[in-house]
């Protein structure tokens, strides 16, 4: 009996010490990752406090160029150039990308005079944009290079941006990392502050992202949603109880449109309109559409933003309007046909 107990503390034991060391490995991979984080951090604020007045030569250049922004790189440069094509182009300044090997074999006929060339190299180093450069500048086209030492493209380029870095994130200080996020982080500053300089604004940004949410709010109209044709759920201005309750129900809309003889708008009814009617018990079923359709219902344009159409439902507290133009009835809308267009969560 005191062997089995022997035996149950030392195993006790080994599952403590097991645990101990698990949570010690645990606790040295938490370092590691929290300290290439700091490496990261601490270049960005290196980059803030001690930004190189070169950067603001370049956006000059890039305010003032009337031609397109072509970024340019090799190797892990011309993933970064990529990025900021995109960027660029997401907050409405015309960018595009040029690989610097592509460049010496025929595509350097990409650029125009009136561009702007940026070439991203870490070192300022590589045989390929001596070529690049030196042939860009016998064509009177104004380039620009950002990187973090100071070497030979320096002498090639018109602007010259060398980013504050120290070392970066790998141990090994080899694998580019921190130089990575600093470069890219200076090229989002850059179309940030060119963007905000040429007014770019809300709809500016919809119209370059027309199928993302942001341009589905600013650029979808009430037309391409709204009810039309036989969809809609009219009736008669002297409709009975039991056709108006009918028509809502089968037109799914939770509402029905009430005109007169000659067609024209008198107002609508909603299913709200029909419970509260049921008040009078019976008496109900001898009524018509004229004894409880609401004269003064909200209306909205076809051409009006479908944003427009659900501040005024949200305003008023209801769930759908009818699509007026010219005084003619021409569609309808419902707070569901919102929802799926993606203009309401």
């Amino acid at each position: 009996m005191k062997a089995l107990k022997g035996f149950f503390m030392q195993t006790q034991e080994i599952k403590i010490l097991e645990g101990q060391r698990a949570l010690g490995f645990s606790q040295e991979k938490m370092r590691a990752l929290r300290d290439a984080v700091a490496q990261e951090v601490g270049a960005m604020a290196l980059l803030e406090r001690d930004m190189p007045e070169s950067a603001v030569v370049l956006l000059d250049a890039l305010m003032a160029t009337t031609g397109k922004i072509v970024f340019s790189g090799i190797g892990k440069s011309w993933l970064i150039a990529q990025k900021l094509v995109g960027t660029f182009c997401g907050v409405g300044v015309s960018a595009v990308g040029l690989h610097g090997c592509d460049a010496l074999h025929g595509d350097l006929g990409l650029v125009q005079q009136q561009d702007l060339v940026i070439v991203i190299s870490k070192s300022a180093t590589g045989i390929e944009f001596e070529y690049v450069l030196s042939s860009l500048r016998l064509q009177g086209v104004r380039t620009a290079l950002l990187c973090c030492n100071n070497g030979p493209l320096c002498g090639y380029a018109d602007i010259v941006v060398q980013i504050p870095f120290e070392r970066e994130s790998c141990p090994l200080n080899l694998a580019p990392t921190t130089s990575s996020t600093v470069t890219m982080a200076l090229g989002h500053a850059l179309a940030v502050a060119v963007s905000s300089a040429r007014g770019f604004d809300k709809a500016d940004f919809a119209r370059f992202h027309p199928a993302g949410a942001l341009g589905r709010k600013l650029l979808l109209t009430v037309d391409a949603i709204m009810h039309k044709g036989d969809t809609l759920p009219f009736v008669g201005v002297n409709a009975p109880f039991t056709d108006i309750m009918y028509t809502i129900s089968s037109k799914k809309l939770g509402f029905c449109i009430v005109r007169d003889e000659q067609n024209a708008f008198v107002g609508v009814i909603t299913d709200g309109d029909l419970r509260r009617a049921c008040n009078v018990g019976p008496a109900v079923f001898e009524q018509c559409a004229a004894d409880f359709v609401n004269t003064n219902p909200k209306t909205i344009e076809p051409r009006a933003m479908a944003i427009q159409a659900l501040e005024v439902m949200e305003k008023y507290s209801i769930t759908n309007l009818v699509v007026v133009h010219d005084g003619d009835i021409v569609g309808a809308v419902h707070i569901h046909d919102l929802v799926k267009a993606g203009i309401k969560g």
